[in-house]
């Protein structure tokens, strides 16, 4: 492991001289595939996008452009569907690849891709014990082994810590690299605002400038304006019934705003405890939310049958870009936000039974 860290840090080193022209020069070979369609691609809204195409000629491609900053990218081939991530920058780049092994290719030419490569290698073993781990699980599930389902659960966290010690190590020695930003901004999910504000200000000036810095500094921007203390953002959003509603409509009453998705196992797990706490509450003038993340109708109106959520619901249909989960930060879901009689925010992410001992503080 020491020779792996020894071994990042000397790519950590490379960065700060690699060469930053005005474009990059992207050039691919492909073995065992001499013509069709190859693309560049990048990550938009949380969809991956076409936003170049070349031809394949005797299994040769190219692609020209200017990127403002390094940051990652796809390479598709019509009709596959393996994809090669890696990180561009203006520089000359090369790929050779094969075209049943896309993911595993070859990227020459890009400092930032070196690094990315080096952190790929550095969590490999994980990947391969977590998918193990999963498989484990889901057996020792099947056969209702509980006993083995919790060793195999305490195994997973030994390893979690040891991919965070991994990690860190990892950020600390490549602290210059833009794809420490990239990570750091993976690392966003689910944490909170104080965690990421510290994460960012250590942050050296040229990540903070980054594509990924921003997104962060993005999102601390959000978090802040719906952080405890702070009135709740309105937001308007169609009901079943397609009558558009509105979070203010509720001013003057308890609400409990609950994110969740039909296709969310961990929010349907949470709703029977949910079902219990409305009623419960509702008959003291609380009132409940549900603000969909699903981009399918008809599973959205049968999980709410289903599961018997009897109060008010709102979606656009557009799954994590739904407009009142991007105005409250929302990158994990269940998610619980509590306002009072007010319309400010006094709680945040509770389940059921901490949500019930907040509700009471507010009702007395």
């Amino acid at each position: 492991m020491k020779k792996l860290f020894i071994a990042i840090s000397a790519i950590g080193l490379f960065f700060t001289s690699c060469n930053q022209g005005e474009q990059f020069k992207l050039t691919g070979n492909i073995s065992g595939q001499t013509e069709g369609k190859v693309y560049l691609s990048k990550v938009q809204d949380n969809k991956l996008v076409k936003i170049d195409s070349a031809e394949l000629k005797e299994g040769v491609f190219e692609f020209v452009g200017t990127v403002a900053s390094p940051q990652r990218y796809f390479i598709q081939l019509d009709g596959k569907k393996e994809a090669l991530q890696f990180f561009i920058e203006n520089s000359n780049i090369n790929i050779n690849a094969d075209v049943e092994k896309l993911a595993e290719a070859k990227v020459v030419g890009s400092a930032e891709q070196d690094v990315f490569a080096a952190y790929k290698e550095s969590q490999k073993v994980f990947n391969e014990k977590g998918m193990n781990l999963r498989k484990e699980y889901m057996a020792a599930r099947n056969a209702q082994d509980q006993v083995k389902m919790d060793s195999i659960i305490k195994v997973d966290e030994v390893m979690q810590q040891e991919i965070k010690e991994v990690t860190d190590e990892f950020l600390k020695n490549n602290a210059a690299s833009v794809v420490s930003g990239f990570i750091k901004y993976r690392m966003t999910g689910g944490m909170e605002l104080p965690k990421m504000e510290e994460m960012y200000n250590a942050m050296p000036e040229n990540v903070k400038a980054s594509i990924y810095g921003v997104k962060i500094k993005d999102k601390i921007d959000i978090l802040s304006s719906v952080a405890v203390g702070k009135v709740a953002p309105d937001f308007t959003l169609n009901t079943p019934e397609e009558t558009p509603f509105s979070l203010s409509s509720l001013k003057g009453k308890v609400v409990v705003i609950d994110f969740w998705a039909s296709w969310c196992g961990p929010c349907r797990r949470e709703n029977p405890h949910m079902v219990e706490l409305y009623k419960e509450v509702n008959e003291k003038g609380v009132e409940f939310l549900g603000v969909s993340l699903d981009d399918n109708k008809e599973k959205w109106l049968k999980a709410i049958e289903d599961d018997g959520l009897v109060w008010k619901h709102v979606s656009d249909l557009q799954g994590w870009n739904s407009k009142a989960g991007k105005k409250y930060g929302i990158n994990s879901i269940p998610a619980t936000v509590l306002v009072d009689q007010n319309g400010v925010i006094v709680a945040k992410n509770l389940r059921s039974a901490e949500l019930k001992v907040e509700i009471e503080k507010l009702l007395q």
